[in-house]
């Protein structure tokens, strides 16, 4: 459904509105911290419910459900409820606070500069790169990163005339697209500019970013490896190659030193302000994606206004795409709080003791169990919220919240590789034309399984 202008820019006046609500929550307990998130987020609703996802409408509509089941049976928990309030709008903030990030890196020379570098390298280098480059690139440009490297490969790939020349091609198209889908897909096991990240941080209070990444950047690397391992295990480096006249790799030294730089600026604020890195980050972002868009109007007339036009023309305008992301994961957040008051943990943790199951072995198949639906189109935000709300309260396997959080972000990356019905896969099918199902089912199964099997492993020995 195409959104008119005033809808667009109601929208957008309803995200900030969010976000207020939200930044106060940060630092007051006041009242109105809460109204302006509540109506913010009925707001948004209401001007964009039409033309969200089904999926985004049915979980908008069993929060609302879940309220008047509550209310109806007289146990409306209404501090419970503020909590939940609360924790969607601060996902929906977080959103927002991304949209800023994303479009000063989209339009920055420099990663396009950067993305030109990874996709020229030789054959024997192109994987390794690529994969490790597109994890970078997503922490900055998100979603937007398959759109760029994969336009990119795309083009790579076309042309070619004769069929020796087209198989070569579809070769290629396939090594790169691989490299690109799994690197991205790592980016909750380590960066905190993610919403996976926010959500189960935000799920499982206590557990910060610094600890779930202290646990999962090392199996993120794993898993980068093992994307590596099977692609030269496929196409072994044949002898005697044409040598390729690459750039070098020490000019994506500045991207390097800009995605070290963000959580480093961060770190600093969340020392000032006393406040996690996470929150700081939400704090500074639409600060520093400003400074960036100035950054690259200095030097022409006018670079100031120049950058105000950009952010009220352009970024704000835009902010209301990301409206199903928006839903889904702020009802999500809603129910993820809503949940533990419906389910009786203690009654499922003494069930689930009694078929004398490990932790590690409840972990594990869980997230076989989020891989499993994910496969039937159950998005992750669900069975991850859901799994994150209940798993750390289950008596009797005193499951520590760290390991829980760590087998969430890693079959989220799992299940970004595996689910031809995700936002990720689907996105990269179009953008490098080959059908969802073939690039999760046909290229992307093996490397998905295996890692399953090595997040089992580690969440036996962990657990």
């Amino acid at each position: 459904m195409t959104q008119t202008p005033k809808t667009t820019t109601a929208s957008s006046a309803m995200l900030l509105l969010v976000s207020l609500g939200a930044i106060g929550r940060i630092f007051t307990i006041a009242d109105w911290t809460l109204w302006c998130q509540g109506f913010g987020l009925i707001g948004f609703l209401a001007l964009n419910f039409l033309a969200i996802t089904k999926m985004a409408k049915a979980l908008a509509c069993l929060c609302f459900a879940l309220l008047a089941f509550e209310w109806l049976r007289g146990d409306l928990n209404a501090g419970l409820a503020q909590t939940a309030l609360g924790r969607a709008g601060f996902m929906v903030f977080f959103l927002t606070a991304l949209g800023f990030l994303q479009h000063a890196a989209g339009r920055s020379p420099l990663l396009l500069r950067s993305g030109q570098i990874l996709l020229q390298q030789p054959p024997g280098r192109r994987y390794l790169v690529l994969t490790f480059g597109s994890a970078m690139f997503g922490m900055l440009l998100n979603l937007s990163t398959i759109g760029l490297l994969g336009t990119m490969i795309r083009k790579a790939a076309d042309g070619a005339t004769d069929p020796e020349t087209r198989r070569i091609a579809a070769i290629r198209k396939e090594r790169m697209t691989l490299a690109m889908l799994r690197g991205f897909s790592t980016i909750p096991m380590w960066s905190p500019i993610t919403v996976t990240i926010a959500l189960i941080s935000a799920a499982i209070p206590g557990v910060t970013w610094a600890q779930l990444a202290s646990h999962s950047a090392p199996l993120a690397l794993a898993f980068l490896l093992l994307g590596w391992g099977l692609d030269r295990r496929s196409y072994p480096r044949r002898a005697g190659g044409v040598p390729v006249d690459a750039p070098p790799l020490h000019r994506l030294m500045p991207l390097t030193l800009l995605v070290i730089a963000v959580p480093a600026i961060a770190y600093v604020i969340s020392a000032v302000l006393g406040t996690s890195i996470l929150v700081s980050l939400l704090l500074v972002l639409p600060l520093m994606s400003c400074g960036w868009v100035y950054l690259q109007e200095r030097g022409r007339p006018g670079a100031a206004a120049r950058t105000g036009h950009e952010i009220i023309g352009h970024v704000l305008p835009a902010l209301p795409a990301m409206r199903t992301e928006a839903t889904l994961f702020g009802a999500s957040a809603f129910l993820g709080v809503m949940i533990a008051d419906v389910v009786d943990t203690d009654l499922l943790g003494q069930a689930i003791s009694g078929f004398g199951l490990s932790g590690g072995a409840v972990l594990a198949l869980t997230a076989w169990m989020i891989a499993a639906l994910s496969l039937v189109g159950i998005n992750q935000i669900v069975t991850v919220t859901i799994a994150a709300g209940t798993l750390p309260h289950l008596t009797g396997l005193n499951l520590s919240p760290v390991i829980v959080g760590m087998m969430l972000v890693s079959v989220w990356t799992v299940a970004v590789n595996l689910t031809p019905y995700g936002t990720a896969i689907r996105l990269t099918g179009r953008m490098v034309d080959v059908p969802p199902e073939v690039l999760a089912h046909k290229w992307n199964t093996q490397f998905s399984l295996v890692a399953l099997i090595l997040l089992s492993a580690v969440l036996l020995v962990l657990a």
